[in-house]
C-alpha cells in the first residue's frame, strides 16, 4: 500500500507540472524582449492555470496586477464596460476561441503572440499637464512599465470593442485580429495607432 501511495503522488505530481492553459498552449519558454518589462508580465505561477481565473485577489492591493498572469487581464479588460461587463466564462470562451485561431494562422504559441503584441502597443512616453490653474503647461514624461502594461491591454481591449460593435464579424476574430496586426507593429491595430497618438503628442511638448 505504501509503494501504491508514493506512486500515485509521483503521478500527481508530475500531472501538475505539465498543466497549460487550456489544456493547450504552454508557459514554458515565453520571451520578452522588453527588459524593462519583464519583471511586469506574469506569464507562470509554479503549476501554470488551466483557467485563467484568481477570483479577484488582485483587485484591492496595490501594484498587485504585476503577479496577475498577462491572459487574464486581458480578459479582465475585455470586461471592463459595455454588454461583456462581468461575464466571464463568456469572455474566457472568446479569449479561448481566439487564440486557437491565432495559433492555425501562425502556428506559435498565443501566450508568446499576446506578450509580444502587449510589448508592441505599450507606450514609452506620455504628456502631462504641470502648473497651476492660471499657468498650466503640458511636460512629456516617461511611462512606468507597469503602466505601460496596464495602457497597452487596455487600449487592445477598447479597439476590439470598437472593431466588434455594430459588426457581423465575431469578437473572437476581432480580438485574433488585434492581437496579430499589434504582433506585427501594424498600424491597422487600434492600440498601435493609440500608441503612435500618445507619443508624437510627448515628443511635442519635450
Amino acid at each position: 500500500m505504501i509503494i501504491s501511495k508514493s506512486r500515485d503522488m509521483g503521478f500527481y505530481k508530475n500531472y501538475y507540472k505539465e498543466m497549460k492553459l487550456f489544456n493547450k498552449w504552454s508557459y514554458k519558454l515565453i520571451n520578452i524582449k522588453d527588459f524593462s518589462l519583464s519583471q511586469y508580465i506574469f506569464i507562470n505561477n509554479g503549476f501554470g492555470d488551466f483557467n485563467p481565473h484568481s477570483r479577484g485577489k488582485f483587485g484591492n492591493i496595490q501594484f498587485a496586477k504585476s503577479k496577475c498572469i498577462i491572459v487574464e487581464r486581458l480578459i479582465n479588460s475585455l470586461m471592463l464596460q459595455g454588454r461583456n461587463s462581468g461575464k466571464k466564462i463568456k469572455t474566457i470562451n472568446i479569449v479561448k476561441k481566439s487564440f486557437s485561431l491565432i495559433n492555425k494562422k501562425t502556428n506559435l504559441n498565443p501566450i508568446q503572440v499576446l506578450v509580444s503584441a502587449v510589448e508592441n502597443c505599450s507606450p514609452i512616453e506620455d504628456s502631462l499637464l504641470l502648473g497651476q490653474k492660471i499657468s498650466n503647461k503640458r511636460v512629456s514624461v516617461d511611462i512606468s512599465p507597469y503602466r505601460r502594461i496596464s495602457q497597452a491591454i487596455y487600449m487592445m481591449a477598447i479597439g476590439v470593442k470598437k472593431s466588434s460593435f455594430k459588426s457581423e464579424k465575431p469578437i473572437s476574430d476581432c480580438l485574433t485580429e488585434e492581437i496579430l496586426n499589434a504582433y506585427k507593429n501594424s498600424s491597422s491595430s487600434y492600440g498601435i495607432r493609440k500608441k503612435q497618438e500618445i507619443e508624437k503628442v510627448a515628443e511635442l511638448n519635450r
